[in-house]
């Protein structure tokens, strides 16, 4: 009877006890922020592999809160699985400590969606989260989908083979991977590259996100982005800064053709080994490509910093760069990357937008 009377003790406690758990367990409702996130993009419908231009809002009311640590936007895209396709993380312009009540702060960013195996809708979450990788995220207005990211939009990826093909032809070393991102990648040019497309008969606009080693040229590089051999844009370089051009096409300056050539050209290239830079690189190089996409004016919507093209004009394809001096430039970076197979001249098409959006370490946020 005694072992029965303290079994039947022992489990009272235990339920008590499991009764209090929950009153234990249950935190606090993290206090709202009176800041309203908010998302706007030119195009709710934008194929794989295409760039889109997002605006972000970040609207205090006149409650809002002081934020007095650093803190990162982050900006998910989720499948309809809800599983992350890909980000556009990024510290707010300006930072949220320069952030007043009562006001609104808003900013455009150009991003160029990865190529994923997926077609369908996304939902576009946003938050705030200290910078330092440490703390909470901040309890903002809106809709919560859970953990303080909040839902502010939907959009529909379509299929890669809605975007115009460029076909890429000579003049280009093989992709390369970020030592700090493998799956980010790059191309390097040699001092001339060439890619086709199919001409669409109307406006278009040129996107042409890049950099090079400034340093390791002779004299300061310049770039001469030519589209039908006869419009473009000159592009002085003056340091090695990832920079991003984005270049309108008139219809009729496309030409009547099939096809029609779209060339970078740099004034001198230079080759790493012979600056003493990185022994084992022997390549030919001019410009580091990380995205190069074309698309038709009318189905891009909105889009902001464009400059119209300009009469250029260029030596034939394969003219020599001035010789390259044996002595290192000061400071001159060794070009990333493995030496690519011999005779390598063309990469696949997909390769113009590959998801290399944010690859270089000296990028701004």
């Amino acid at each position: 009877m005694l072992v029965g009377r303290s079994w039947r003790t022992a489990a009272a406690v235990s339920l008590a006890a499991l009764a209090l758990l929950p009153a234990c367990n249950r935190r606090k409702p993290a206090e709202v922020n009176d800041i309203v996130p908010k998302f706007e993009v030119n195009r709710s419908r934008a194929p794989l592999g295409s760039a889109i231009e997002v605006t972000y809002t970040w609207q205090l009311e006149a409650t809002a809160k002081k934020l007095t640590q650093d803190h990162r936007a982050f900006v998910h895209f989720l499948d309809s699985h809800k599983v992350l396709l890909f980000d556009d993380d990024h510290v707010p312009v300006p930072p949220v400590t320069g952030w007043e009540a009562g006001k609104s702060y808003s900013y455009t960013r150009t991003k160029f969606i990865p190529i994923y195996p997926y077609v369908g809708d996304v939902d576009v979450r946003m938050g705030l989260q200290p910078s330092a990788g440490r703390g909470e995220r901040v309890a903002l207005k809106g809709t919560d989908a859970g953990l303080h990211e909040y839902s502010v939009a939907k959009m529909e990826l379509l299929p890669q083979t809605e975007n115009i093909f460029l076909v890429y032809k000579e003049g280009w070393h093989n992709p390369e991977s970020s030592a700090q991102n493998p799956s980010l990648e790059r191309t390097w040019t040699k001092k001339d590259a060439l890619v086709s497309f199919k001409n669409p008969k109307k406006d278009i606009i040129v996107y042409l996100e890049a950099d090079t080693n400034s340093k390791a040229f002779d004299a300061p590089p310049v770039l001469t982005v030519a589209v039908g051999g006869k419009a473009g844009l000159v592009v002085p370089i003056d340091n090695s800064e990832v920079f991003l051009k984005k270049i309108r096409v008139k219809a009729a300056d496309l030409g009547d053709q099939e096809w029609v050539d779209l060339r970078l050209s740099m004034n001198q290239s230079f080759v790493p080994k012979a600056k003493g830079v990185n022994p084992t690189d022997d390549r030919e190089l001019g410009l580091m490509v990380y995205h190069l996409y074309v698309g038709e004016v009318d189905k891009l919507g909105n889009v902001p910093n464009v400059v119209d093209a300009t009469p250029v004009t260029l030596a034939p394809m394969g003219t020599p760069s001035p010789a390259p001096g044996a002595s290192p430039a000061p400071g001159a970076k060794a070009s990333p990357g493995a030496k690519p197979a011999p005779g390598a001249k063309t990469s696949p098409a997909a390769k113009a937008a590959s998801p290399a959006a944010k690859a270089a370490p000296k990028k701004k946020p």
